[in-house]
């Protein structure tokens, strides 16, 4: 019996460390001035996380204050063989758009066990011309290296969630977690 209970655990431990997955504090203006490869010159955001199969840096990023247009760069690093690799690289700009980070706004799991890194990232829309004024929330899901979106519009009060072409693609887990955060979510 005691065998049993012991194997049992033993599996839970297991299981438990193959879902862990840790988030190390980087201070953005070192992370900047370190030479590291990230596009752009100001550093938003950056986030250094680990799980059992991968080490990350997700870095978000824009050129100098006021630049025209503005540009929001997300890039996911692994470090592979000893170096650090970009494996994912999204650029967003939109004409008359600002985009603000939601740096406090993130959520990091695995939600299919797999080992690997599945995150969420929140961002919001502003007209160049009145940044006081929210367009849309957006949540920027990374997994396996690719981005989906879901977003809601100010416009209808954030009542309806529309959800990128990629996104139904997404195993029912990782959607389940994404949607629990989302829907929880104060997007104003």
């Amino acid at each position: 019996m005691g065998k049993y209970v012991l194997l049992i655990l033993l599996s839970m431990g297991f299981y438990a460390a193959e879902a862990q997955v840790t988030t190390i504090s980087i201070n953005k203006e070192n992370f900047q001035s370190s030479g590291f490869p990230f596009k752009g010159k100001r550093v938003l955001q950056v986030e250094r996380i680990q799980t059992p199969k991968e080490d990350n840096y997700i870095v978000f990023s824009k050129e100098e204050r006021g630049a025209d247009p503005d540009k929001l760069y997300v890039q996911q690093f692994q470090q592979i063989d000893g170096m650090w690799q970009l494996v994912a690289d999204e650029s967003i700009s939109e004409e008359g758009i600002v985009t603000s980070v939601w740096e406090s706004r993130k959520a990091f799991f695995d939600a299919d066990r797999d080992g690997k890194l599945d995150a969420l990232f929140i961002y919001s829309r502003h007209p160049k011309d009145d940044l006081k004024k929210q367009l849309s929330c957006i949540g920027l899901v990374l997994y396996k290296n690719k981005f989906y979106r879901l977003r809601a519009e100010e416009a209808d009060g954030y009542g309806q969630t529309t959800f990128s072409d990629n996104y139904a693609s997404l195993p029912v887990e990782v959607k389940e977690n994404v949607e629990r955060y989302w829907n929880n979510l104060d997007k104003r």
